[in-house]
C-alpha cells in the first residue's frame, strides 16, 4: 500500500488504506501468498469460496493432527505399560480365503504386486482388502519371498485364471492395527516380533507373518488414513 504524501514529505495512510492493511493481515493469517492476497483484496465476492475452501483444508489438517495426537498417546501409554512402542493383541482369526500370486523381490514393489493380483481378480475398484504373506524369517527388504493376494473373507471364491486359491484355517494370531503411512511399518514390525519373543509365544509352523490392508493405498490416496493389520500367527 502506497502512503499519501503531504508537504514536507510527510507520509500517512488514509483510514480506508488502514482497513485494507488489516484485511491483508487477516488473509495472511490463513497462509495465503501475496499473489493470492492481491486476487482477493478488492473482491469480496470471492471470499465465500475462499473461506469455504479454507474450512475443508483446515478440517483435513485437524483430522491429521487428531490422528497424530492419538498415535502419540498410544505410543506413550504402550511404552509406560509394556516398554514397547506398540501393544499388540492376541485374537482368534476365523477361516478365510484369498486369491494369491507368489512373488519374490523388494518390499517397495508390494503395491505393484497388489495392483496385479487385484486386476487378475477383476476387482478394479478394490472392494476387498489386500494381503501380503511374508515367507522369509526376519527383515528382507530387497529379496523377500511373498504371497500377494486379495482377502476374500469366508466366502469360497470361484477359480480365476493365473490365480491360486488359498484357504487359511482358523488360528490364533498376534495382531496390531497400524494406522498411517507404510514408510515406517518395518520399524513397527520389530516391536510386534519383540512382543512375541518377550511373551514366549510359539509361531505357527504352517502360517507366516502377514499384512492385511483393510484400507490400502490402491483405494486410499491419503496415507494418513491407511489401515494395516500386522499379524504373527501363533499356536
Amino acid at each position: 500500500l502506497k502512503p499519501q504524501v503531504r508537504k514536507n514529505n510527510f507520509r500517512y495512510y488514509q483510514p480506508k488504506q488502514a482497513l485494507i492493511f488489516q484485511k491483508i493481515t487477516l488473509l495472511k493469517s490463513f497462509n495465503l501468498t501475496l499473489k493470492e492476497i492481491k486476487l482477493y483484496i478488492r473482491r469480496n465476492d470471492l471470499l465465500i469460496n475462499l473461506f469455504a475452501n479454507q474450512v475443508k483444508t483446515l478440517e483435513q489438517q485437524k483430522n491429521i493432527l487428531e490422528k497424530r495426537i492419538n498415535k502419540a498417546k498410544e505410543f506413550s501409554n504402550s511404552l509406560k505399560n509394556q516398554n514397547l512402542l506398540v501393544t499388540p493383541k492376541i485374537k482368534t482369526i476365523n477361516l478365510y480365503w484369498i486369491y494369491a500370486l507368489k512373488k519374490q523381490g523388494r518390499y517397495v514393489d508390494i503395491a505393484s504386486h497388489q495392483r496385479e493380483v487385484f486386476q487378475l481378480a477383476e476387482d478394479k475398484y478394490y472392494h476387498f482388502p489386500g494381503i501380503t504373506i511374508f515367507h522369509n524369517h526376519g527383515y528382507s527388504p530387497h529379496d523377500s519371498k511373498m504371497t500377494t493376494g486379495v482377502y476374500l473373507g469366508d466366502t469360497q471364491p470361484q477359480p480365476k485364471p493365473k490365480l491360486q486359491i488359498i484357504t487359511v484355517p482358523e488360528h490364533k494370531t498376534v495382531s496390531y492395527i497400524h494406522i498411517g503411512s507404510y514408510s515406517y511399518m518395518s520399524y513397527v514390525w520389530q516391536f510386534v516380533d519383540q512382543y512375541v519373543i518377550e511373551h514366549k509365544l510359539k509361531c505357527h509352523p504352517d502360517l507366516d507373518c502377514r499384512e492385511i490392508y483393510w484400507r490400502g493405498s490402491l483405494a486410499e490416496k491419503n496415507e494418513e488414513n491407511l489401515v494395516t493389520e500386522l499379524q504373527v500367527p501363533i499356536l
